[in-house]
C-alpha cells in the first residue's frame, strides 16, 4: 500500500468572509449582489464568488479544498487572481505566499524578508499537495514491488527553467529499479501546464529543482 504519511482531524469548514474593505478599480470587490460557486476539479474542491450576474466568472474571494482542509486562498478578479494568494500544506501549515499584483514572492515560511532577497527556492504555484497528490494518485503501487517487499523513499526531482517550466527530470533518491522506473513513467504524464516560480539567487531568476517525496510501506 502506497502510504500518504499525512493526519489530520476533521477541522470546521472554513467561514467566509463577506464584510471586505478592500476596492477595486473604484467599486467595492465583494458587492451584496454576489453568490458563491461550488465546482471540483479531480480530487479538490473550489468555492468562490461571482456576481449573481454572471455566474460564469469567478469574482472575489476564492478557497481550494482538498477534503475539509484549505490549500489555496485568494481572490479574483474578473476571473484573473489578483492581490496576495496563500498556500498550505494538507496539515494546514502555511507554506508561501503569493502577491499576483506585483508578481512577486513576499513571504516563505521559515524564510525573513532579508533571506528572500538573497534566495528562494523553486516552488509550484499552488499548495504542495497538488504536485504530490498528482504522482501518488496516479503512481500506486507497483505490483511486483509488493512481491519483492520493496520498502522506503523514492525523491523525484523536477528541473525547472526561469520561466518556471519542467525541463527534465530524474530520480534524485533512488530505492529500487522497479519503483524508479515507475516514478519516473508518472512523471513523464506531468500536465505541460504546470507553472513553478523559479528559484532564484540575489533576486535574478535561476534554473532550480523541485522535489517530490514519496514513500512506500506495505502493510
Amino acid at each position: 500500500m502506497l502510504r500518504k504519511r499525512f493526519k489530520f482531524n476533521t477541522a470546521s469548514l472554513f467561514i467566509f468572509a463577506f464584510i471586505v474593505a478592500n476596492q477595486l478599480n473604484g467599486s467595492c470587490l465583494f458587492a451584496q449582489n454576489q453568490v458563491t460557486q461550488t465546482r471540483y476539479n479531480g480530487l479538490f474542491r473550489e468555492v468562490y464568488f461571482v456576481n449573481e450576474n454572471d455566474t460564469s466568472v469567478r469574482h472575489g474571494l476564492c478557497y481550494v479544498y482538498y477534503k475539509d482542509r484549505v490549500i489555496e486562498k485568494g481572490a479574483y478578479a474578473q476571473d484573473i487572481k489578483i492581490g496576495g494568494w496563500r498556500y498550505f500544506s494538507l496539515s494546514g501549515v502555511f507554506e508561501y505566499e503569493y502577491n499576483y499584483d506585483i508578481n512577486k514572492l513576499v513571504y516563505i515560511n521559515g524564510l525573513n524578508r532579508h533571506d528572500l532577497k538573497k534566495r528562494t527556492p523553486c516552488l509550484y504555484k499552488g499548495s504542495p499537495l497538488i504536485p504530490y497528490l498528482y504522482v501518488v494518485t496516479n503512481l500506486g503501487y507497483p505490483v511486483e514491488a509488493k512481491e519483492k517487499n520493496i520498502e522506503g523513499k523514492v525523491v523525484l526531482a523536477l528541473m525547472v527553467n526561469t520561466e518556471g517550466k519542467i525541463y527534465g527530470y530524474y530520480i534524485a533518491e533512488k530505492l529500487h529499479p522497479i519503483i524508479d522506473n515507475a516514478v519516473m513513467n508518472v512523471a513523464k504524464t506531468i500536465p505541460d501546464d504546470w507553472v513553478f516560480l523559479s528559484a532564484t539567487h540575489m533576486g535574478e531568476r535561476i534554473p532550480g529543482k523541485y522535489y517530490i517525496t514519496i514513500e512506500f510501506e506495505l502493510d
